[in-house]
């Protein structure tokens, strides 16, 4: 009878958690994807990005992170290093694949923006992919990483944030076969940078770098005459073009493997955290 009490008692604890888990997870998300497109004006919208840090941190705690911390949110030792290095990475491999749709004829330059266009367009791109970036991988990966990673096998962890994540995508994009395969290969890379660092900033500056790219050729997602190159698309995709889309992202993950060594990892330890945020 007691042994069948503490089991009653311990599912209803695991189902609690979990109902938290999901609550906490689509609050964070459909805050980020809906609030600040409702809003109008940029002033209003970048409000709308900076109250979203609080809410996150209330969530967190709510669901036993240790707040922002707890989604991977630590200026650790080296944290500059990984989100320089990760930079690269993203933005290198995403400049190689519209280079070669350039060359193959699935891209078709026209010209670069006059100076005097520039300016709004460059502050879209590094601010507006900066904190998408940033604030999509604190909900998909921070959020749900840290929440899983003491409760689950580390296959399972990765599995959940992959799939979560390019589930997510289809408030961008859509929902395509394509798109959803495309997306679980560019999270492999996502993820592990993540997982094996221990923080947002080696997975974030992978996002970021690949965002500013596609930034550079087709500007903010549903904004027009942000980009700074002026390119149109060919009507019809090459083999050339669909080979890239899922290649590119899997030599992006292999790369990121080959150079892991490279990285620092968060190691939880206050002596090598001087600048982690006690939030």
């Amino acid at each position: 009878m007691i042994e069948l009490i503490y089991y009653s008692l311990l599912g209803v604890v695991i189902i609690s958690k979990l109902i938290k888990a999901v609550v906490g997870f689509l609050a964070l998300d459909l805050y980020f994807v809906f609030v600040p497109s409702l809003l109008d004006g940029p002033f209003l919208q970048f409000s709308a990005y900076l109250v979203f840090f609080p809410i996150a941190y209330f969530i967190a705690n709510w669901v036993g992170l240790n707040g922002l911390k707890g989604m991977g949110l630590l200026f650790h030792q080296g944290w500059l290093k990984n989100f320089i290095l990760s930079f690269g990475i993203g933005f290198s491999f995403w400049m190689v694949m519209f280079g070669i749709q350039l060359l193959s004829g699935d891209l078709k330059w026209n010209s670069i923006r006059e100076p005097s266009e520039l300016l709004m367009p460059v502050l879209m791109i590094v601010v507006g992919f900066f904190i998408g970036s940033f604030i999509n991988d604190l909900i998909v990966r921070g959020f749900i990483i840290n929440l899983l990673k003491d409760k689950l096998h580390v296959g399972w962890v990765f599995t959940i944030s992959i799939l979560i994540y390019a589930l997510d995508d289809y408030w961008y994009a859509g929902f395509s076969l394509s798109n959803f395969i495309f997306s679980v290969i560019l999270g492999l890379s996502l993820t592990y940078a993540f997982y094996k660092t221990g923080s947002i900033w080696a997975n974030t500056g992978i996002h970021y770098g690949l965002n500013v790219a596609y930034g550079l050729f087709f500007g903010m997602v549903g904004i027009p005459g942000t980009s700074i190159f002026v390119v149109e698309e060919a009507v019809y995709e090459s083999l050339v073009s669909e080979v890239l889309y899922y290649l590119i992202p899997a030599l992006m993950f292999i790369t990121v493997l080959l150079v892991f060594r490279f990285y620092s990892q968060n190691t939880n330890d206050k002596k090598n955290a001087p600048l982690s945020i006690d939030v």
